[in-house]
């Protein structure tokens, strides 16, 4: 009688949740999104500030390359192996600069290229990018050229802040499916936002842009594929766009695949035991393993072709040397070891731009707050099978993530170089979901949406002082 009356008082809930009016179930679908809808809105407004502000000063990380690459894509396709760079991005930084380096030796106006000025002796180093990226690029900052009249420059920088928005929207999807509090989402929203990483990645043409959306999207279809709520094959067609993007966003399998090797423990642990209460409806081994060994195969797959087409496209025998190769020593493993945590969110190159001391101090609380979470996690909370396997695979996988990148690209290549911080950039979302999980207390949560404030205004005040300086 009483399963009776239960079952009837459900469907008499739900009925009138069906009834009622059109504009009060929206407004209660918004009740629930309003913090994706607020944090989508904040990024589009601050990353289209920043990168206004910018003006045209090219960026020293790499963006000469990658404005070469996005002038050239519809012409030829992709850059190759041993070519110079084309005279649009020679005259680009003949009269616009590069931070804080000039204008290398062009001169605006001119049409003559030095390209012995140039980074590389005037060779470009993107053949080792498919043009997926660029793609879009050209695909979202064309028709924002000309509808605004803004640069072209500034338009394709503008497809950024597009990739800040979609990226939001999913790791706050991530963090509202593993059970952190709205609010706790909205303030780990908003302070990625105002990290250094997202400043910098998401305001200049980067292709670090993809990394942090695909470690969402990667652990958020992984997580809910072990509570059997999807279906794991949707990481097959993410593991095959993964690699064509950029070869860091490899980085989330390795956390995907310790987080499923210490869930499998785990269930098989508690089912040995005959432990009472053993989560219902997760996905069986095989249904994981299958597709997730899959995905992860086909990764690799990808990027080690990718990597035998660049040869075979050069149009040179040239061989860049960039001058920064150096042996992989034990002493640089431990580095990469301790640059997994915070490396990758509070990179941010501007800040060696000013004499002061005061942005490096600014973002030391931000390395902090992601080292407590990380290391709090897993010392303070009590292990269960829903996130016991999670706090314990983000831990390790950020100390082991950039050795293993740095010793992969060493195998496939034959070089090494220093790797930045920036390269575990697809460990993030993980890093702020199990941060999430300490934040319990509302004061503590209220004090990182003053933090992030805090950045956000420093974000845009950075960007006034370097569009005014270069």
């Amino acid at each position: 009688m009483h399963k009776r009356t239960l079952k009837g008082r459900s469907h008499m809930t739900n009925r009138s949740d069906q009834e009622r009016p059109a504009p009060a179930r929206a407004l209660q679908r918004f009740a629930r999104h309003w913090v994706s809808i607020a944090l989508a809105a904040i990024s589009l407004v601050y990353g289209g500030a920043v990168t206004v502000l910018h003006d045209d000063s090219v960026s020293p990380i790499d963006e000469v390359v990658y404005l070469d690459y996005t002038y050239k894509l519809w012409d030829q396709g992709l850059v190759h192996k041993g070519e110079t760079f084309g005279d649009e991005v020679a005259h680009l930084v003949a009269c616009e600069n590069v931070i804080p380096f000039g204008s290398l030796g062009q001169e605006c106006g001119s049409d003559d290229v030095n390209l012995a000025a140039m980074p590389n002796a005037g060779y470009t180093t993107g053949e080792g990018y498919t043009p997926i990226y660029f793609w879009t690029v050209r695909i979202i900052g064309d028709p924002v050229h000309a509808i605004t009249g803004l640069s072209e420059v500034t338009s394709w920088r503008l497809s950024g802040v597009v990739w800040l928005a979609g990226t939001i929207l999913v790791l706050a999807a991530l963090l509202r499916r593993a059970g952190v509090p709205q609010f706790a989402v909205f303030a780990l929203g908003l302070l990625f936002i105002g990290s250094p990483y997202a400043w910098w990645t998401y305001t200049y043409i980067s292709t670090d842009t993809s990394v942090v959306i695909f470690g969402a999207s990667i652990l958020l279809v992984t997580m809910e594929a072990v509570r059997g709520r999807w279906s794991a094959w949707w990481l097959v067609p993410l593991a095959v766009l993964a690699p064509l993007f950029k070869i860091t966003n490899l980085v989330v399998f390795g956390l995907v695949l310790i987080y499923l090797v210490l869930d499998s423990l785990t269930r098989r642990i508690r089912k040995s035991a005959d432990y009472p209460g053993a989560p219902r409806g997760v996905a069986s081994v095989t249904r994981l393993w299958l597709p997730i060994g899959l995905a992860v195969v086909l990764a690799g797959a990808i990027q080690a072709a990718w990597l035998r087409i660049i040869p075979l496209l050069a149009v040179s025998d040239v061989v860049v040397d960039q001058g920064i190769t150096t042996p992989l020593t034990a002493g640089e493993v431990v580095r990469l070891a301790l640059s997994g945590i915070t490396g990758a969110i509070t990179h941010n190159p501007a800040v060696g731009r000013t004499d002061s001391m005061l942005p490096e101090l600014i973002f030391v609380p931000l390395s902090w707050l992601a080292i407590a979470g990380v290391i709090g996690a897993v010392m303070s909370m009590q292990w269960n099978s829903r996130r016991g396997p999670l706090v314990w695979g983000t831990a390790v996988a950020t100390i082991a993530a950039l050795p293993a990148l740095g010793c992969l690209m060493w195998f496939l290549t034959g070089v090494y170089f220093p790797l930045p911080g920036r390269y575990a950039a697809g460990l993030v979302p993980a890093i702020l979901l199990v941060t999430g999980f300490m934040l319990r207390s509302r004061v503590a949560t209220i004090g990182v949406v003053a933090y992030s404030a805090l950045l956000l205004t420093f974000g845009v005040t950075l960007a006034i002082h370097i569009g005014a300086s270069y």
